[in-house]
């Protein structure tokens, strides 16, 4: 691929929780502006798991070029947020290169993160167990945080303000997977961000999502989720950990093998989709310089932009 110097580049990036609008967005985007749309969802990237993703229909698709969906099978236990980020800057490059532009449109806040900041080495590490690590310390109050961090890296600590919970978190999460300090590797000249993300976080009032979300569901139903599940089930069996680690997959499995009825299903997939969404508000909210709007706010989004 050519090569482009993207770090100059205002990248906007869509985000927030499930089912808040971030598609009609990014397609209005695209539309209006030019843009190519790279996905960030750790699940559309899924070939064959479709319906349950809400993955861009065949019309949506086709009203601008669209990357990162269906581009690995359901049983490949190896593509994870580090590649992801790497291939993105590699695509963000190349499509400059040629003239166009390209925004970034997902709910996986790691994609993003790894995608915009990176990490610093492929470990053979679970995206599940990052998230499972940044939930934890993200428990802690900031103040604390800082105070370990000053034990772990001083270096570091002191060259950021003691209230920057990004790159607090980042630190230690670094520290916990490598063993390594942040500073020592900022030695490597790894930049602090590949490229200049304007973040535009699309959300709604808890009970207008929450009704999409339940709705959603109920039309994933309609639409042949349980069927489509069945299929990938006889495929590459009942087991397997992506289906166990997806919502609305493993419900239905569950259904499937008779340990819990369909209405008790859709109930769970409703819920635990309402759960997902609250995490995913919290980890957006604590990214510095988002923009929060609703989905209709097309031309105020727009605006920000330009």
């Amino acid at each position: 691929m050519p090569s482009y110097d993207i770090s100059k580049l205002k990248i906007p990036v869509i985000c927030g929780p499930t089912a808040a609008g971030k598609t009609s967005v990014a397609l209005g985007l695209a539309e209006k502006l030019g843009y190519e749309i790279i996905s960030a969802d750790s699940r559309q990237i899924v070939r064959e798991m479709s319906i349950g993703t809400a993955k861009p229909t065949l019309e949506e698709l086709s009203r601008a070029p669209h990357h990162f969906i269906d581009i690995i099978d359901p049983d490949n236990e190896i593509y994870n947020s580090y590649i992801y980020g790497n291939e993105v800057r590699e695509l963000l490059s190349y499509i400059y290169s040629q003239g166009k532009k390209a925004l970034i449109c997902g709910g996986s806040g790691l994609y993003i993160q790894s995608a915009v900041h990176g990490f610093f080495e492929d470990l053979g590490i679970d995206d599940s167990e990052k998230l499972e690590y940044r939930k934890e310390i993200e428990s802690f109050d900031t103040n604390i945080l800082y105070e370990r961090l000053k034990i772990i890296d001083p270096d570091y600590a002191q060259s950021i303000p003691s209230t920057n919970k990004q790159r607090i978190y980042r630190a230690l999460e670094v520290y916990h997977f490598t063993g390594r300090k942040i500073s020592d590797l900022h030695s490597g000249h790894q930049p602090d961000q590949f490229f200049q993300p304007v973040y535009i976080g699309i959300n709604s009032d808890r009970e207008k999502l929450y009704k999409a979300i339940n709705d959603r569901v109920l039309n994933m139903i309609e639409a042949g989720l349980i069927e489509e599940i069945e299929a990938l089930s006889v495929k590459y069996g009942s087991d397997l950990k992506r289906f166990k680690k997806t919502i609305g997959y493993k419900e239905v499995i569950e259904f499937l093998i008779g340990n819990i009825d369909k209405d008790t299903m859709i109930d769970e997939i409703q819920k635990n989709t309402r759960h997902f969404a609250k995490r995913q508000i919290t980890w957006f909210k604590r990214i510095e310089g988002l923009n929060w709007f609703e989905a209709g706010q097309i031309n105020e989004i727009q605006s920000l932009i330009k």
